[in-house]
């Protein structure tokens, strides 16, 4: 096996290559830059002056450089803008590009960080790269999951303040993470998450002013819970939605396609403190890099169906959760017959949605839990988790 190891590697490393280049093909084939446009327009508005978090006014920039009509509004924390101010001097197309092979490179130091940490084995890593259809989905958008897929891996495993912080300034949802801290009462990377979100804070004033930054955590983030991502036009009932509110939505419609009922907000934030709560309390005391990587997978599944909005670019997030419960299975924390859960479970995360709305064509009457079979996906490998963690 370990003369064929290098052999199958290399024969993945090529399989790689064939996947990624559609997602190539996606991004050289367009001028518009997709979802990567709202980066770029919202660095070039910060850096003249402007306020990112008007969405109209990246839409004037995008209609004066003739690359689209309108662009999707901006609504990340403000220390998110820095990594993108340096290529928003390029024009969108090439800093689109550039893009794309910053998140290749984020890719595998997330997949190497994996390794380090708890072990995962390189052949279950490579058929992940291979396999798992939201990275190819999130190349060709141009979303930044992978920098943050990144610093999270690498600063869970180091126990680091400093990377979880810069995570959750980039998304805010990695800074669930600071709950299983709590639980393990590891306090100083807690107050160095904290310091880290302040100092990214300030090195961001250049780009974007105190009285800007207080209106994102006053006025903008607030409405994430009721669905308000700051006009955000896509909406909560979209079929590649794969999140709880997205579910008590479809229970209790709200009243327009972007706003959440107040029993569906209310439900779902009390079942999010919940669950992160009893996470937290059966992560308290982890016995080694596997169980910790375990139950810090199970976290990860929670902070990616929590969120009004799980689109299928967040789910390379779930390649954490993917890897733990696969080296789980390898060393025998889990019972071989979870083989039964878990690689079901992979392949609903993983498959390609147009596989998905095919099969919904066929099967019909299977056509709403063909729809959540991505969510049921993540819960899958978030118990499969919880378990290997307590074994």
């Amino acid at each position: 096996m370990k003369r064929l190891s290098p052999v199958l590697l290399a024969l993945l490393a090529a399989v790689y290559v064939a996947t990624v280049l559609p997602a190539w093909r996606a991004v050289t084939g367009v001028t518009h830059g997709r979802d990567y446009a709202t980066y770029h327009y919202a660095a070039q508005e910060a850096r003249a002056g402007g306020d990112p978090y008007d969405a109209a006014a990246l839409s004037r920039r995008a209609r004066a450089e003739g690359t689209r009509a309108a662009v999707h509004p901006w609504f990340y924390p403000p220390p998110a803008l820095l990594p993108f101010e340096p290529l928003s001097s390029l024009p969108l197309s090439t800093a689109y590009r550039a893009w794309f092979f910053v998140q290749q490179a984020c890719l595998l130091g997330a997949l190497w960080g994996m390794w380090r940490w708890f072990g995962a084995r390189p052949l279950l890593l490579g058929l992940l790269a291979v396999g798992f259809t939201p990275i190819p989905d999130n190349l060709k958008m141009g979303q930044a999951n992978l920098p943050v897929l990144l610093l999270t891996v690498l600063g869970l495993w180091r126990g680091s303040g400093l990377l979880v912080g810069a995570a959750a300034m980039a998304k805010m949802s990695p800074a669930l993470y600071l709950a299983s801290f709590a639980a393990q009462r590891r306090w100083r990377p807690i107050l160095v998450a904290v310091a880290t979100a302040v100092g990214l804070s300030v090195l961001a004033l250049p780009l974007v002013p105190l009285s800007t930054q207080v209106r994102f955590y006053t006025e903008i983030l607030p409405g994430f819970a009721s669905g308000h991502y700051n006009g955000l036009g896509v909406p909560i009932s979209l079929p590649a939605n794969h999140s709880i509110p997205d579910l008590l939505h479809q229970l209790w419609p709200g009243p327009d396609a972007h706003s959440l009922d107040p029993r569906a907000r209310i439900v779902g934030q009390a079942l999010s403190l919940s669950l992160l709560a009893l996470l937290s309390w059966l992560g308290r005391a982890p016995r080694d890099p596997l169980s910790q990587a375990n139950h810090l997978g199970a976290m990860t599944v929670l902070l990616l169906i929590t969120p009004v909005y799980a689109y299928e670019h967040h789910l390379v997030l779930a390649l954490l959760p993917a890897a733990a419960a696969l080296q789980a299975l390898w060393e025998g924390r889990l019972p071989r017959r979870w083989l039964w859960l878990v690689l079901p479970a992979l392949f609903f995360v993983a498959w390609p949605l147009y596989w998905l709305r095919d099969a919904q064509k066929a099967l019909p009457a299977l056509s709403w839990w063909i729809q959540e079979s991505k969510f049921l996906g993540l819960v899958g490998l978030g118990l499969a988790n919880v378990v290997a963690g307590r074994r």
